[in-house]
């Protein structure tokens, strides 16, 4: 039995991010009996092919709240124009105070040298905000946390101005078919807008089959970069010195019985 309730707060740019990076660490640990938010920090509203803004916008917005719903997570979703997010003060304040109020034991967010705009300014404003999130006088109305939470960097394949570090490995290989279910909640990204900018046909029928086998090529590099032999799927994250040391032991990641 897990001796406390630890929360996880997985921050993205957009509503999809959190599923896409770091759906087997969630599974893992709703299946612990830990609690789960997950914030995008913009609305949505620019990935898309032919829908308008506003409409692409409502359809995120339903699409992320079934995936939440799936994990038993909160959500949150934030009114940033998406592909127009700025790390700048107000975003840093407001990123503050909604950290606080959760009050998480573990972020996981972008690297800040991430190729999307969004992504970088999302992983530089935890950056910015972690700090301050014990000082008094900044976001004063939201109490200032005792412990900062420790904060781990989703992977990514970009070297430039330095590699990704794989700090902790998660073996997602019995989560897939769960990963699947949960990006198959997004459906205007993983069957629409993904494979138009990818060149990518999806079949009339058996779209989750195809889901699955196409996702499985982005945690297949992972375990066999990182992880070893003997993983044959994985997600991989990086420790920032940002926030408190991580020890994965301490979370005590064990299924709940």
């Amino acid at each position: 039995m897990i001796d406390a309730i630890k929360k996880l707060m997985v921050i993205g740019a957009h509503p999809d991010d959190a599923e896409f990076h770091a759906a087997g660490l969630m599974c893992l640990w709703r299946d612990c009996g830990h609690a789960l938010k997950i914030l995008s920090l913009t609305d949505g509203g620019a990935g898309h092919q032919s829908l308008e803004r506003q409409a692409l916008i409502e359809r995120r917005h339903q699409e992320a709240a079934q995936a939440a719903a799936l994990l038993g997570a909160e959500l949150e979703i934030w009114s940033e124009p998406d592909g127009e997010l700025e790390a700048g003060v107000s975003q840093r304040l407001a990123l503050i105070r909604t950290i606080r109020r959760y009050q998480p034991d573990v972020i996981v967010t972008h690297r800040s040298n991430d190729y999307h705009p969004d992504h970088r300014a999302a992983g530089t404003l935890v950056q910015d905000a972690a700090y301050l999130l014990q000082v008094p006088n900044v976001a004063p109305e939201a109490p200032p946390l005792a412990r900062l939470p420790a904060i781990l960097l989703m992977a990514d394949e970009f070297d430039d101005p330095r590699p990704f570090r794989p700090d902790y490995i998660v073996d997602t290989s019995s989560y897939l078919s769960r990963i699947t279910e949960l990006l198959d909640c997004h459906v205007s990204q993983v069957y629409e807008w993904l494979p138009h900018i990818m060149n990518v046909d999806v079949p009339a029928t058996n779209r989750k089959a195809w889901l699955e086998r196409w996702y499985r090529a982005r945690p297949a590099r992972i375990a066999a970069r990182f992880a070893g032999t003997g993983v044959e799927y994985a997600e991989a994250f990086e420790v920032s010195a940002y926030g408190r040391s991580f020890n994965a032991a301490e979370l005590d990641l064990q299924e709940a019985t």
